[in-house]
C-alpha cells in the first residue's frame, strides 16, 4: 500500500491528467459537489457525497449519436461513436461501483450498447472508502463492503494522508506510472488497515500499536 499527504493532491492530479482525461469530484457553480474535468486550481472535494452519481461518465446529457446526408432521394447514415480517449474517474464510492456492474449486465448484454461499452472499456475507476458511512446507507443491506469499492485502484483517507492501493492490473499500471509521487505506507499500519477495514479509517484514526499488529 502507497500513501501521499493530502496537500500533495494537485500534483497527483496533475500527474494522472496527462495519462487521460481525469474526473474528479469538486464543487460547481451552484456550491454543490459533482464529477468534473480536473484543471489547475479545480478544488477536490473528497469530504462530501456528490450531488448526482458518478455514472455520469457512462451516460452524458446530450451528445450526437448520427449524422446523416441526403442526395435527392438517398439518405446516408454514419454513426458518431465516442471519442476513443481513457478517462480516470476519481473518488468513486462504493454503492456507485457496484453499480457499474449491475449497469453492466444491462448495457453489454446483446444487443451491446456501443456507446456506453466504449466508455466504460476506456475508463479506469479509483475508488473511496467511506469513512463513516450513514446507517441509512444500502451497502450493508446489499452486501457491498463500504470501505473497499469494486474499483482499479481504491484509496482512503486518513488523517491528512491519502493511501492507495492498485487492484486490477490496470490500476498497477497506473501506479506504476505515478510512482515517484508516492512513499511506501509503513507496513504494520497498512496490514491493520487491511485486517480491519472501516474500524481504521476513521477520523480517530490512531496507528496501531506492536501489541495491536
Amino acid at each position: 500500500m502507497l500513501k501521499l499527504a493530502l496537500a500533495k493532491l494537485p500534483e497527483l492530479c496533475a500527474l494522472m491528467q496527462k495519462e487521460a482525461e481525469l474526473l474528479v469530484p469538486a464543487k460547481n457553480k451552484a456550491g454543490k459537489v459533482d464529477y468534473k474535468a480536473y484543471a489547475e486550481g479545480v478544488e477536490i472535494c473528497l469530504n462530501e457525497k456528490t450531488s448526482r452519481s458518478a455514472k455520469d461518465a457512462f451516460f452524458p446529457q446530450v451528445e450526437n449519436l448520427l449524422k446523416f446526408k441526403s442526395e435527392g432521394k438517398n439518405l446516408s447514415l454514419e454513426q458518431i461513436l465516442p471519442p476513443d480517449h481513457a478517462t480516470i474517474l476519481f473518488g468513486v464510492k462504493a454503492c456507485d461501483a457496484r453499480s457499474f456492474k449491475l449497469l453492466d449486465k444491462v448495457f453489454l448484454s446483446n444487443p451491446v450498447d456501443s456507446y456506453y461499452k466504449a466508455r466504460r472499456e476506456n475508463c479506469l475507476i479509483i475508488g473511496l472508502g467511506c469513512a463513516e458511512p450513514e446507517e441509512t446507507c444500502f451497502c450493508a443491506t446489499f452486501g457491498i463492503d463500504a470501505t473497499n469499492p469494486e474499483a482499479d485502484i481504491n484509496t482512503w483517507v486518513v488523517g491528512e494522508e491519502l493511501y492507495w492501493a492498485p487492484i486490477s492490473e490496470k490500476g498497477q499500471e497506473l501506479t506504476d506510472k505515478l510512482s515517484v509521487i508516492f512513499a511506501e505506507a509503513d507496513s504494520k499500519a497498512a496490514d491493520y488497515a487491511r485486517a480491519n477495514g472501516i474500524a481504521c479509517f476513521t477520523k480517530e484514526y490512531q496507528r496501531p500499536s506492536e501489541e495491536i499488529v
